[in-house]
């Protein structure tokens, strides 16, 4: 069974919805809300990454990545710059939102099989 989400298709994602604020937004807000939710309870609560266990935000995300979910949770969208944040390119060139890519996959995975 193929992948669902990789680094590249998220990122080509992201390329052709370039533009379309909407579009945007709702593609890294549910994205973040799938990190969020892999967040422990406690972490969630802080705002911050407790725990090094591979799977929710990192400890350089964490602050931001809760507050932009919570936010996204409560109205639905994004603001321009919480997408920008997630969007710029880092050093390799891709969107901060794609080191997250297995992460999503497993999700994508998992609602595959339901």
């Amino acid at each position: 069974m193929s992948a669902i989400v990789t680094r590249e298709s998220l990122q080509a994602m992201i390329d052709n919805n370039h533009g379309n604020t909407a579009k945007l937004a709702t593609i890294i807000g549910r994205a973040l809300l799938v990190i969020f939710n892999n967040q422990t309870a406690g972490e969630k609560s802080a705002n911050q990454t407790n725990v090094d266990n591979g799977i929710g935000f990192t400890g350089a995300d964490s602050h931001s990545g809760c507050i932009t979910a919570k936010y996204f949770l409560k109205h639905g969208t994004l603001l321009d710059w919480q997408i920008d944040r997630w969007i710029k390119p880092n050093v390799k060139g891709v969107a901060r939102i794609v080191k997250y890519h297995s992460q999503l996959n497993a999700a994508a995975e998992a609602r595959r099989t339901v």
